[in-house]
């Protein structure tokens, strides 16, 4: 670790989050009114570096953007928020990433992404981050850029031998081999049906999943499970690790700040239940303010909010 702070490098997209509420989300064909429109930053890459800077993580981020004005406005909020950004490349003639979120009154999302410019990052921009993941405690990777990146980052950790979290969202088939190379991956229930060949309406309990998971790629497996937390399953975990209270506002982006908070307290050294516990506290904590960035919570206010369940549970 540099400094005491897990060295994490994120490997993922950045885009533009334009929010609007409603009550209820229209059908097909449908208009619905809306209010509290907005625009903030997103993008899976960007919200889970955001995530690990803010939880005590030291970030380093890798992504592409474009030559626009949401490029420019990418690159000092990720320099306000401490994520090393020399591997943030422009890509002249694309665009920055876009993302359209519709947020109902229940608190759920619905969400349409224009990757842009994340599908121009190559494997040469990966390539020139090598000696940074060498350097890694960890590397943190998901499916909302060029998958051939993807798969190059996850090469370049596993030569070096550093641990790879691979978030396997948005759903996008990847290679068994590459899948195999993850030391952690962590679907959410739809994501790992996906991973399994399932139809989308299989109801399948999180712990078969997991294990299912386990046996077909043989890495460890935290399938996520919302409001009940999660389960892992390893060689020698086959856990269920519940999650805390929480009133939910807003659920977009709760995903990627358990993805950070992992990918912290695993640099850290944490054992894997206390660092999916931590990871749980900080994606129920996200859940409680509107936004994505907005809801992502710091060290201290997890710390604290977790030394209070432990008093709490005696």
């Amino acid at each position: 670790m540099d400094g005491g702070k897990a060295r994490i490098t994120v490997i993922g997209s950045y885009a533009v989050g334009m929010t609007i509420s409603c009550a209820r989300f229209p059908t097909e064909g449908e208009t619905v009114p809306g209010r509290n429109f907005n625009m903030l930053h997103g993008g899976k890459g960007s919200n889970q570096a955001i995530a690990v800077a803010r939880l005590g993580g030291a970030a380093v981020f890798g992504t592409a953007v474009g030559t626009d004005t949401f490029g420019d406005q990418a690159i000092a909020m990720l320099k306000d928020e401490g994520i090393g950004i020399d591997f943030v490349t422009r890509k002249p003639g694309h665009s920055t990433g876009v993302g359209l979120v519709m947020v109902s009154d229940k608190g759920s999302n619905e969400i349409v992404i224009d990757l842009g410019a994340n599908d121009a990052l190559s494997v040469a921009d990966i390539d020139a981050m090598k000696d940074t993941i060498a350097a890694s405690d960890l590397l943190l990777v998901q499916l909302e850029c060029n998958l051939d990146a993807v798969i190059r980052a996850v090469d370049l950790a596993a030569q070096s031998n550093v641990p790879v979290i691979l978030n396997p969202a948005p759903f996008r088939k990847l290679p068994d081999a590459t899948l195999s190379k993850a030391t952690y991956l962590t679907p959410n229930e739809t994501e790992a049906a996906a991973l399994l060949d399932l139809p989308q309406d299989s109801v399948i309990e999180g712990s078969v999943l997991a294990t299912r998971l386990f046996e077909r790629f043989g890495t460890t497996v935290v399938v996520t499970l919302g409001e009940k937390g999660a389960h892992i399953r390893s060689a020698n975990l086959d856990r269920a690790v519940s999650t805390y209270p929480a009133k939910c506002i807003d659920s977009t982006g709760s995903g990627d700040t358990f993805s950070g908070a992992l990918a912290v307290a695993i640099g850290e050294g944490k054992d894997l239940i206390a660092a999916v516990s931590f990871a749980n506290m900080a994606a129920s904590m996200s859940v409680e303010v509107e936004g994505v960035v907005e809801g992502i919570p710091h060290r201290a206010d997890v710390d604290a909010r977790l030394a209070k369940a432990s008093r709490s549970s005696k």
